[in-house]
């Protein structure tokens, strides 16, 4: 008598669906990567910064970067594409560097997510292209690059967690190096990892003991094979407390304020998958929620250890502060994650085979459209950021530029321009000081050291916003640069911000391309100030 095989509503035998094998999975984040070889300076808003963070940590002993600026390293929870840029920059140099840092991060994300999907999901991912359309979300486009390789590593070790389950050593010793390190790549990117095993765990043991859970305060007793269950699946992710210990009580310096922002958080629903039309990301992101609400009612289920996960990251979006310590938006980097767990852990094995068929089909053509528009709008914002830099040109190396540049709002545009640390790119092409680099103390790496003034030495000393932001209430380029420092400078870098209403004599135009105008600063006598003096 032959055994009856298991035929899934696509009509193939049982066993992964073909995308979630392991060939497909491969291919599917080269697609998702793809659009990055239309650039050479990814156009993801943080990655500039992050780029001309390294060309000081990287600067030879003779450099003017060492004059302007020191670096620090230290024992902090956010060092991912830090170590990462250093690792690569020997090698590769500094431009290869970052571009190879965001295309590993994206490559990470993208697997890590695919991985899951295939552990936790094989036969009923149907919705995994879905779950894709996260990776080019809020996160990855402001260019959070220690958050995104710390997700990305955590959902990949979750992964592996689930797929070593026979092999309790392999798995113990894969947890206990990876979770420090997910952890030193970023916190909240890194706390995911204990997060996401202990809702698995508990959804396991939820599965595999049943209890009547009103037996259990006359017969407490009946909880122990879930204790024992779950502490033989945790304890290897101890080392994630020992990391976080040793980070509380050696380094200084790690407290801060709390700042829940819940307009924030209300407003982060329709804009975590902003990019480049607004028509299209709005129903994007109205048809991946409709989804997720409404997919039980077309035939989808979740079991327990499939849906405690994406639940628990939701819950952690609600509950965390959205300002932690100098570091912001917290909250709102994780609903991504959140929706992309929720999509692909929907178990659509069982639904019609027609409906689970439109769910794959019409995810992966979304996933095609938008993956289009990412790969367009980057050779877009390829030409612009060769048009800002060109400015660089008529820059003399090892120059002092003060750097102001038009940060994009909502108000005035859905797209968003990803000039906002462009300015940093003039520490790597002209080995200059600029005004742009984070050095939250305890935070970041930079000191700088030459501060021309005590509100423009650092971010966000750069950001102006036009008159259409928020009614014109928020700072103008003519009141930046009032205030501005400019007898201590040698350039004024304007950034598409067009040329200011009230002209300063000490301002000479030496370069200008449509609203972006770079100034050289005539001397007025303090050419003799040393820079120990400032």
């Amino acid at each position: 008598m032959h055994s009856r095989q298991h035929v899934t509503p696509w009509g193939w035998q049982a066993g992964s669906l073909p995308w979630l094998r392991a060939p497909a999975i491969g291919l599917l984040v080269l697609l998702v990567c793809l659009p990055f070889v239309l650039v050479e300076v990814p156009p993801l808003i943080d990655i500039p910064g992050h780029m001309g963070a390294a060309a000081i940590e990287q600067a030879d002993p003779g450099s003017p970067l060492q004059q302007y600026f020191g670096w620090r390293w230290m024992f902090t929870l956010n060092l991912g594409g830090e170590v990462l840029m250093k690792l690569l920059a020997a090698p590769l140099g500094l431009l290869a560097a970052g571009w190879w840092s965001a295309v590993l991060a994206t490559a990470l994300f993208a697997g890590g997510c695919l991985a899951t999907v295939r552990v936790l999901n094989p036969r009923g991912g149907h919705a995994a292209a879905w779950a894709l359309m996260f990776v080019f979300s809020f996160p990855l486009l402001t260019g959070f690059l220690n958050y995104i390789l710390a997700v990305g590593l955590s959902l990949s070790a979750f992964a592996a967690s689930i797929y070593l389950e026979n092999q309790p050593r392999k798995r113990a010793a894969m947890l206990i190096v990876l979770q420090p390190v997910a952890l030193l790549c970023h916190a909240i990117g890194g706390v995911l990892l204990p997060l996401l095993i202990g809702m698995y765990a508990l959804g396991k043991v939820i599965e595999e003991h049943p209890v009547d859970w009103r037996e259990v305060p006359r017969r407490p007793a009946l909880l122990e094979p879930m204790a024992r269950a779950l502490l033989r699946l945790c304890w290897p992710l101890g080392m994630g407390l020992v990391t976080i210990l040793v980070w509380k009580f050696v380094v200084p310096g790690h407290g801060g304020f709390l700042r829940w922002r819940w307009d924030q958080k209300a407003w982060s629903f329709a804009l975590t998958l902003r990019d480049q039309w607004q028509l299209l990301d709005i129903a994007t992101s109205a048809a991946c929620g409709g989804l997720i609400v409404f997919a039980r009612l077309m035939g989808a289920r979740w079991s327990p250890r499939q849906a405690l996960p994406p639940l628990a990251v939701f819950v952690l979006f609600v509950a965390i502060p959205s300002d932690i310590n100098g570091s912001a938006f917290v909250d709102i980097r994780l609903l991504p994650v959140a929706a992309m767990l929720a999509l692909g852990l929907q178990d659509w094995s069982r639904a019609p085979g027609d409906r689970a068929r439109f769910i794959a089909v019409s995810g992966a053509a979304l996933l095609a459209i938008r993956l289009l528009v990412t790969a367009g709008s980057f050779a877009d914002y390829a030409q612009d950021y060769n048009k800002q830099l060109s400015a660089l040109h008529h820059v003399e190396p090892g120059s002092r530029v003060l750097a102001f540049v038009e940060h994009s709002c909502i108000e005035e545009s859905w797209r968003n321009t990803r000039r906002d640390h462009l300015a940093s790119m003039a520490s790597i092409y002209r080995q200059a000081w600029v005004n742009d680099n984070w050095a939250v103390p305890g935070l970041d790496m930079v000191v700088p050291r030459f501060r021309p003034g005590p509100n423009f030495a650092a971010d966000p000393s750069e950001f102006v916003w036009s008159p259409a932001c928020q009614g014109g209430r928020l700072r103008s380029v003519d009141t930046a640069l009032r205030h501005a420092p400019i007898d201590l400078v040698d350039y004024v870098w304007l950034i598409d911000t067009g040329l200011p209403h009230s002209p300063d004599p000490r301002l000479r135009i030496v370069w200008q391309d449509g609203r972006s105008i770079l100034f050289a600063v005539k001397p007025l006598g303090f050419a003799g100030w040393r820079l120990s003096q400032l």
